[in-house]
């Protein structure tokens, strides 16, 4: 056999070799069992598809309601929408100083309008003087604009600046509506048990005044009269600013009154020692201070009237009436240049002027005529210098009875209420015509106080059981009815003045 054959074979040998299982056998002629093989399904997780939420079309707005006083008083905050131009309101509670609210997304401004006292708006609201921190340097009071996004908290939105009444928009529809207390639309009034001065609005409504029982009320309504510490306060209601004018003078001062005809002007008494019984001396000042003058050399029991003509102050002084005009002085009331001759038991007092000023109510007391000792309500005529009696009483034993209390002029000038008291007893109020006609007894009453329009009278009625003084009712009359009935103020109130609404 040649070498090219084996070589053939041998190679041939290799191949099949290779292509025989590994640590098997190979038979020629035969298919080799296949093995079955099981694969196993290994199960996957597949995550959930995700749930969106739905993202929230409000936000919360957060920030502090302010007062310029130490008091708070309710109100409603309101919110604009500057797109829409659409209102929503928030309620805030007496004292409540901060607040969290809900509200739609979108961009807004927010204020408090109040309906302010006399004739002075008032309101707060969220201002660049806010942002700017409110000191004097903060001149801008413009309303700020404030995005209210969805699902976020916006804080800072502080309703603080009060300085700027006449910028704070208007509620939605104004200031309409006819609250309970419509008929005494303009009384200034103290809620005695809660040391608190407040006033019913054009609208019928209590507006909060001050955080002090007492407070008188300027003509304009901007500023509040005080007696504090033996001195004389004023307090500025748009500022909040308190200042004693009378903290220099070395003397204690009382009874501040403002002078209506004469706004500048602050008339009281004023004393060295100790007031006692009495009302000090007669004394004026002007609305800062300045200009403090005694007019008084003696003290008395009466307080100094200002007249309605602005120049002319009656006071009494070493048991005399005296006239000082602002732009001449002093001079004495000569009752005898009216034709009226004092008897030798002569006493006066408790004057007061009418609306026009040119009459003067007088209670005195005296043998008149040469009759029984009395108490007379006596008109004295300015202009034709003239006296007329309107009412008289003895007082019960004899005596020389109590001092009625000043009596009330009707502001159309027609009518005065005053009270009769003799010795121990409960006094009567009276209204009646100027001329003596038209003269009706109410009975037990006090501090009869004339609506602006005169058509009626507001007075405190005795607790008829004797209990406490808060539990006297206040009662108003209708002239034209003559009925009084209760005035359903909180308990234990007291009227001060009644102003136009």
């Amino acid at each position: 056999m040649s070498n090219k054959w084996i070589y053939a074979l041998f190679i041939i040998g290799l191949v099949l070799s290779a292509c025989a299982p590994l640590g098997g056998t190979l038979e020629v002629g035969v298919i080799p069992e296949t093995q079955e093989t099981t694969l196993e399904v290994v199960p996957t997780a597949i995550p959930p598809t995700p749930t969106l939420e739905p993202i929230p079309d409000t936000g919360v707005v957060m920030g502090k309601i302010c007062f310029p006083s130490e008091f708070i008083p309710s109100m409603t905050v309101y919110f604009q929408d500057i797109t829409t131009g659409e209102f929503t309101q928030m309620q805030v509670a007496e004292n409540q100083d901060n607040y969290t609210f809900e509200l739609e997304s979108g961009e807004y401004v927010a204020f408090a309008p109040l309906q302010g006292v006399g004739e002075t708006p008032f309101g707060g609201m969220y201002s660049a003087a806010v942002v700017c921190g409110l000191n004097v340097e903060c001149t801008d009071h413009s309303l700020v604009e404030f995005n209210v996004l969805p699902g976020e908290t916006i804080e800072g939105i502080d309703i603080c600046d009060w300085y700027a009444p006449e910028q704070v928009p208007p509620p939605p529809g104004g200031f309409t509506g006819s609250g309970p207390y419509q008929d005494i639309a303009g009384l200034v009034y103290s809620d005695t048990p809660a040391e608190e001065t407040w006033q019913i609005d054009a609208n019928g409504f209590p507006q909060f005044v001050y955080p002090e029982r007492d407070a008188s009320l300027s003509p304009d309504g901007s500023k509040v009269l005080l007696d504090r510490d033996d001195g004389i306060w004023i307090a500025d209601l748009i500022s909040g600013e308190e200042t004693n004018l009378t903290a220099n003078t070395n003397r204690l001062e009382g009874g501040g009154q403002w002078w209506p005809a004469n706004p500048e002007v602050i008339v009281f008494g004023s004393v060295e020692g100790e007031f006692g019984f009495s009302s000090g001396q007669a004394s004026i000042m002007r609305q800062d201070g300045s200009n403090y003058q005694v007019l008084a050399e003696n003290s008395s029991l009466w307080r100094p009237e200002p007249s309605p003509d602005g120049n002319t102050i009656l006071y009494f002084s070493g048991g005399e009436a005296w006239l000082y005009h602002l732009d001449t002085g002093k001079e004495p009331f000569h009752f005898e240049e009216f034709g009226f001759i004092q008897p030798g038991d002569f006493k006066i007092g408790r004057p007061s002027w009418s609306p026009d000023g040119s009459k003067l109510a007088w209670w005195m007391g005296g043998s008149f005529g040469g009759g029984e000792w009395v108490i007379a309500l006596v008109v004295f005529d300015l202009p034709s210098k003239s006296f007329q009696f309107v009412h008289q009483y003895q007082p019960i034993g004899g005596g020389s009875g109590t001092w009625g209390a000043q009596a009330q002029w009707s502001p159309d000038g027609e009518w005065l209420a005053f009270l009769t008291q003799g010795l121990g007893r409960v006094p009567d109020l009276v209204v009646m015509r100027v001329d003596g006609s038209e003269f009706t007894s109410l009975g037990s009453g006090a501090m009869p106080l004339w609506s602006p329009d005169s058509s009626k009278l507001i007075f405190l009625h005795p607790d008829p059981g004797g209990g406490t003084y808060l539990e006297d009712d206040l009662m108003i009359l209708d002239r034209e009815s003559w009925l009084a009935t209760p005035l359903d103020l909180p308990p234990g109130s007291r009227h001060i003045q009644w102003d136009s609404p």
